[in-house]
């Protein structure tokens, strides 16, 4: 890089530079600073990019059935996917009242419910949501009870 070095004392050298080394270091020092300027840029990238694989892989689901009979009474009752098996949520759910009663349903939120009467069916898919089914609420008018059949898929 530099033709001509020559050591006058400790603390002064003499550095010759050609215009090919003077370019050269000019093209080094835009790399570095290209890349100083980048980096932020590729971080964010990389951060979407495993965002966006845990949203797939969110979105995949493996196929198995949980099959569940439920007996429902006066006490607001659930089931917790997440911390019992099969400890992760359900895509889709297919429930059947089996009956003598009506009863209320929740999915994910005790307050939010809608009533199956006795013999309904039902399927609540969440193939496309945002939250999939967490945990199913369940709770029939005091003094009436109903047996529920639930097939959750995973």
């Amino acid at each position: 890089m530099a033709n001509n070095i020559e050591k006058k004392n400790a603390s002064e050298l003499d550095i010759d530079f050609t215009d090919g080394d003077m370019e050269m270091l000019m093209m080094i020092m835009m790399m570095v600073i290209m890349m100083a300027t980048l980096l932020p840029v590729m971080q964010q990238i990389q951060t979407q990019g495993a965002a966006q694989a845990q949203a797939i892989q969110a979105q995949s689901f493996v196929g198995n059935e949980d099959p569940r009979n439920i007996h429902a009474t006066n006490l607001l009752s659930w089931i917790n996917l997440l911390y019992d098996y099969p400890f992760q949520p359900w895509i889709s759910a297919f429930i059947i009242n089996d009956g003598p009663s009506a009863v209320e349903v929740g999915i994910n939120f005790p307050d939010d419910r809608f009533t199956m009467n006795s013999g309904e069916t039902i399927t609540v898919n969440r193939a496309g949501a945002a939250d999939r089914i967490n945990i199913i609420y369940f709770i029939c008018t005091p003094g009436l009870t109903a047996d529920l059949r639930i097939t959750g898929v995973y």
